[in-house]
């Protein structure tokens, strides 16, 4: 995949744009107790300031803490989309850690109950965002970045 910085940064940046709408989506769904069409736009409207927390966090922190643990599971000769999954997952974990951070802030702020609404926060969102990566943003992200930097056949 990515093998440039360029590349490395548009991946990211087409990944947490998509995780950010669906989880800002899924969030927007969550407060409000209902799921409506114009929720699609309230989510859209709604998602920028997390858009670039998320994107710095996934290109300068988890990504890292990501490969570090998926290659304590999995070995670089094993069969990429095994690569692929290992490293969705770590990122998941640890993209929804700093995540529900932000979500605490904003739905219940810093209280005495911190550590039980971060939790639960946590648990929500992991369960949401771990199958809309490995099965929505992860394939249409590499989609899409085959697309753009797709290479051109060898003319020889």
């Amino acid at each position: 995949m990515p093998e440039t910085k360029g590349e490395s940064i548009f991946f990211t940046a087409v990944t947490a744009w998509i995780m950010v709408y669906i989880m800002t989506l899924y969030n927007t769904v969550l407060v409000a107790g209902e799921f409506s069409n114009h929720m699609f736009l309230t989510a859209l409207k709604g998602m920028w300031i997390e858009y670039i927390i998320i994107f710095l966090l996934a290109y300068f922190v988890s990504g890292h803490i990501a490969k570090f643990f998926a290659f304590r599971v999995v070995q670089p000769g094993d069969r990429p989309i095994v690569i692929i999954f290992a490293i969705q997952i770590f990122t998941v974990v640890a993209q929804v850690f700093f995540a529900s951070f932000i979500g605490v802030f904003h739905a219940y702020g810093f209280t005495g109950n911190a550590i039980p609404n971060y939790i639960i926060t946590f648990c929500k969102n992991f369960v949401m965002a771990l199958p809309a990566q490995l099965f929505i943003a992860g394939p249409l992200a590499r989609l899409w970045f085959r697309i753009v930097f797709r290479t051109q056949p060898d003319s020889r």
